[in-house]
C-alpha cells in the first residue's frame, strides 16, 4: 500500500518548460515544434518526474530529450534515409551543467536543430561540441 506521496514540481524541468514556451514562435518559424511528454514515475513513495521533448523537423529527422528532475539529460539525434539506413545517430548524456538554466538548455536545442539541417555522419563532432559544454558525463576510464 502507498502511503502519502510526496511530489514536487523540479524547478529545472520549469524553467525549461518556460524557456521552450518563450522560444515557442521561433521554433515554429524553423518548423521544430516541440512535442513535450511528462512522467511521473513512484520510487520509494516518492514521485520522481521526467519529460520528454521531441523535435520531427523533417520527416525523417529526429531530436529527442529526455530531461529528469536530477538534471540528467539525454540527447538523441538522427536521420534516416528511405531504404538505406541512418544518414547519422548521435546520442550522450550527463548532468546538465550550463549556467543559463532552461534557456541555455534551449540554445543548445536550437544551436542542434541548425546543425542538423546539413549534417552527414562525418559531421557530427559538431553536435559534440555543442552539448559536451552543456552536460557533465562523471569520471572517465583512461
Amino acid at each position: 500500500m502507498v502511503d502519502k506521496l510526496v511530489r514536487t514540481d523540479c524547478a529545472f524541468l520549469v524553467d525549461v518548460l518556460d524557456s521552450l514556451a518563450r522560444r515557442r514562435k521561433a521554433l515554429k518559424n524553423q518548423n521544430a515544434a516541440p512535442t513535450i511528454e511528462r512522467f511521473v514515475e513512484i520510487r520509494n513513495h516518492t514521485a520522481e518526474e521526467r519529460i520528454e521533448i521531441t523535435f520531427g523537423k523533417h520527416n525523417r529527422q529526429t531530436l529527442a530529450l529526455t530531461l529528469w528532475s536530477d538534471r540528467w539529460v539525454s540527447v538523441r539525434a538522427s536521420e534516416a534515409i528511405a531504404k538505406a539506413g541512418w544518414k547519422y545517430r548521435y546520442e550522450c548524456s550527463g548532468r546538465f551543467v550550463g549556467e543559463g538554466g532552461g534557456r541555455d538548455l534551449v540554445q543548445a536545442v536550437e544551436a542542434t536543430i541548425l546543425e542538423m539541417f546539413r549534417m552527414t555522419e562525418n559531421d557530427v563532432d559538431r553536435l559534440e561540441t555543442i552539448w559536451s559544454a552543456k552536460l557533465a558525463g562523471g569520471p572517465q576510464g583512461i
